[in-house]
């Protein structure tokens, strides 16, 4: 659905729609039953694979609704078909010293797409905020502080 078309997505969140005014670049406000959806501005959505992409132009980026709120998933636009069927996470766990910096790599992620030689283009989601990602590397998204001792766990998610 291109804005500012007048149309709408029904999704298990609700009914999206364009707001009526849109900025100079072509992005018009995102709406989820009516009301503003988290800020976004986008210049389409789609459904692609189940999913509800919007693409903003002004950052030339797609975005994708996940729990709740849009990620960016990058320029990369999603493909019919093309989804990620599994995440392995090698090692599947890690010893990391408490004075280890920000940035230390502790895991690398691999990704199983469903057409076989196709690439993971999209983007990686730590449920936990203490980990984030530069390229498939698992990385310390912040330096440890005394209530971080114990046990970390995260799901890691692959979208695409």
């Amino acid at each position: 659905m291109q804005a500012p078309a007048i149309g709408m997505i029904i999704t298990a969140e609700g009914t999206w729609t364009f707001g009526a005014t849109g900025r100079a670049g072509g992005d018009y406000p995102l709406l989820l039953n009516g009301s503003a959806a988290n800020g976004g501005w986008a210049a389409s959505l789609q459904v692609t694979n189940g999913n509800l992409y919007a693409f903003a132009k002004s950052g030339g980026h797609y975005w994708i609704r996940f729990k709740g709120a849009w990620v960016d998933i990058g320029a990369a636009a999603p493909v019919e078909g093309t989804f990620a069927t599994k995440v392995t996470i090698i090692p599947k766990s890690a010893k990391t010293p408490d004075n280890a910096p920000v940035g230390t790599v502790l895991a690398t992620v691999k990704v199983m797409m469903s057409r076989s030689g196709v690439p993971f283009t999209g983007c990686l989601v730590s449920s936990n905020p203490l980990f984030t990602f530069r390229g498939m590397n698992v990385v310390l998204a912040r330096a440890y502080t005394p209530k971080d001792d114990g046990i970390h766990t995260a799901t890691i998610t692959a979208l695409q």
